[in-house]
């Protein structure tokens, strides 16, 4: 082949590449990169929706999966360097409650308000309580007799995932958990035996006894629960038991919380002394409730409790000769099994004890000539919802102790009598003389 064909033989295989094979090339590769994008894309959404099937927000659950790549190096740094500290603050105390900071090893009595960071411990003993408030509005509510160590407290400054833990020694403790801002947050309670994680809303209860009996309650939404290498799911009206040696025992059909009706919250109640004070408490319970446990307390913590009956079968029930004062009170189903279920909303109720008769108080006594004769019309004060008779003609006062009425004059000069009864029986007694010239 001469020079002339050797040199247009390679512009045609150089014309050829450009035209046909690198394009091809390019366009092989990009079908197939969006084919493996679009795949993962549908795949990541699949277990989104089965992960999230109601809401949440799909592109923060990407971050969360991004965030869980383990980097090397230099990257995985700037991994651990992301995670910011937050931490949880002691919102409430009642009783004897002790807290020992990180590093120490003396115990304080506590302070409203204290911070709490990892590795503090909250210790409550005999008829004290305390709380403790998360940034994330969640809520731990720790009962007698209880040692709460707190745990992780992390926030991820790239999704904004929070994670929050505590670790349970022997405790009696309730958390009220509020649904994340970010789907992949959640809040683990571990126990000696067991770690309960809570990634939506819940209530819980948990008890850890000193024989290392851990009870994990769910009141609504759910928990999901590691005994060793086992994983299990505690739907609401749940609970599991497991033993020292992590043996699970399973629990249904926990009662759900009360309808309180009688008497309406806030409700006062006026008697002369104790001996006439008798008030009647209703409620509604589920079916699986075979009978009631009612608390009564002084307190809105129920920490000076007056009243612990666990094995009330009617739905009311009936108290005579309580002492003057604010009460609290709440009810609790138990089933067949003896467990108690979710308690009630709270309630309370008020006792006062009058022996003092009603004022009488006459503002304006106004005379008005009528064809008929002499009208007078009368206004006053005295106590709440008093009953008056003026003349033998009955009124009552209104809720701010008002009264007024119309009077007929039979004579130049009325005598008024006024009689006023109170809501238990005390008597006022007034009398005056009108000249109606």
């Amino acid at each position: 082949m001469d020079d002339k064909n050797i040199i247009q033989d390679k512009r045609w295989k150089r014309i050829f590449w450009k035209v046909v094979i690198i394009p091809h090339k390019l366009i092989v590769f990009t079908l197939t990169t969006l084919t493996i994008l679009i795949f993962l894309a549908a795949f990541t959404f699949l277990i989104y929706k089965f992960e999230n099937p109601t809401e949440g927000n799909f592109m923060n659950y990407v971050l969360s999966i991004h965030s869980k790549i383990n980097f090397s190096g230099i990257e995985k740094e700037k991994k651990d360097e992301r995670f910011e500290v937050r931490f949880a603050r002691l919102s409430f105390f009642s009783g004897q409650v002790s807290v020992r900071k990180e590093g120490r090893l003396r115990w304080d009595t506590a302070v409203k308000d204290l911070p709490l960071g990892t590795r503090d411990i909250i210790r409550t003993y005999s008829n004290s309580y305390a709380e403790v408030s998360f940034d994330d509005g969640n809520i731990l509510q720790i009962k007698p007799d209880s040692l709460v160590v707190i745990g992780n407290l992390t926030e991820d400054a790239w999704t904004k995932e929070k994670h929050s833990s505590v670790k349970l020694m022997e405790s009696d403790i309730e958390a009220d958990i509020k649904k994340p801002e970010v789907i992949g947050s959640k809040f683990n309670i571990e126990t000696p035996n067991a770690v309960a994680s809570i990634k939506d809303e819940a209530k819980i209860a948990i008890k850890v006894t000193n024989e290392q009996t851990s009870q994990i309650k769910v009141f609504s939404g759910s928990v999901d629960v590691q005994v060793s290498d086992e994983n299990l799911k505690v739907k609401p009206a749940e609970a599991i038991e497991i033993s020292p040696n992590k043996e699970v025992v399973k629990i249904k059909d926990l009662p759900e919380g009360p309808v309180l009706y009688t008497p309406e919250n806030q409700k006062e109640f006026f008697y002369k002394g104790i001996e006439d004070s008798g008030i009647i408490l209703k409620w509604e319970g589920d079916s699986k409730s075979v009978k009631y446990h009612l608390e009564i307390a002084k307190d809105i913590h129920f920490i000076d409790l007056l009243i612990s009956k666990d094995d009330i079968l009617e739905k009311s029930v009936y108290l005579q000769e309580m002492p003057q004062g604010a009460y609290y009170w709440r009810v609790r189903g138990v089933n067949k099994d003896g467990y108690k279920g979710a308690s009630s909303d709270l309630r309370a109720f008020k006792i006062v004890f009058d022996n003092t008769p009603p004022r009488i108080l006459i503002d304006n006594i106004l005379i008005l000539n009528e064809k008929n004769g002499v009208l007078l019309y009368i206004t006053g004060e005295t106590e709440p919802n008093t009953e008056l008779t003026i003349n033998d003609k009955k009124l009552k006062a209104d809720a701010a102790g008002r009264f007024r009425g119309f009077l007929k004059a039979k004579g130049d000069k009325e005598v008024l009598r006024i009689e006023a009864f109170d809501i238990v029986g005390n008597r006022s007694y007034l009398e005056k003389v009108v000249s109606v010239k």
